[in-house]
């Protein structure tokens, strides 16, 4: 495998066995999990947003689509690299447009029987690491799934997709020289 963009894509790079399980539990339950927050954005790609929205619906399409097919592609572990980078920019952009200009903690707490308003103080903490109830107008109320989601992105990058994975059987079967031809 000579090309240097066909290496990024198809992530060979060699694990040890525990490591390449423990990636494979993470992208298979991250994976299915990230594919689920897609799929309802998928049914209507072009305008998940709302009407409202100021985000063109290419972007919106983007956006959807890399969560969807970025969590399929982490679940088999093909074009790793590529659906990491899609995820951890779409997270990234939702943090940036979605939680912060509404002023979302890091963590929502759900103690303390707050339903309304912003929610409240936690334990002297600062209210833009975490709040104890509340509600914000949309969404999920605070930027932690979003991290975390950016989190195992990095974590893919960095490990790559371990043995068990798409990549590395491509990787293989691309590297494997052609039997001799005897006559």
């Amino acid at each position: 495998m000579s090309h240097p963009l066909l290496r990024f894509l198809v992530d060979p790079r060699p694990t040890t066995p525990s490591l390449s399980v423990g990636l494979l539990v993470l992208r298979i339950l991250s994976g299915g999990l990230m594919t689920l927050h897609g799929a309802g954005k998928m049914l209507t790609p072009l305008s998940w947003m709302g009407p409202d929205s100021s985000l063109p619906g290419w972007l919106q399409f983007l956006g959807a689509a890399a969560e969807f097919f970025g969590g399929l592609a982490w679940m088999v572990g093909l074009l790793t690299p590529l659906a990491s980078l899609g995820v951890a920019g779409t997270m990234l952009v939702g943090i940036l447009i979605a939680h912060i200009p509404i002023d979302d903690p890091f963590i929502r707490l759900s103690v303390m029987g707050i339903h309304s308003g912003p929610g409240e103080p936690f334990a002297g903490l600062p209210t833009w690491l975490v709040r104890a109830g509340g509600r914000s107008p949309f969404g999920s109320g605070s930027s932690e799934l979003a991290t975390l989601y950016t989190a195992v992105s990095i974590l893919l990058l960095s490990a790559g997709p371990g043995r068990f994975s798409l990549d590395t059987l491509l990787s293989q079967l691309r590297t494997r020289k052609p039997a001799a031809v005897t006559g």
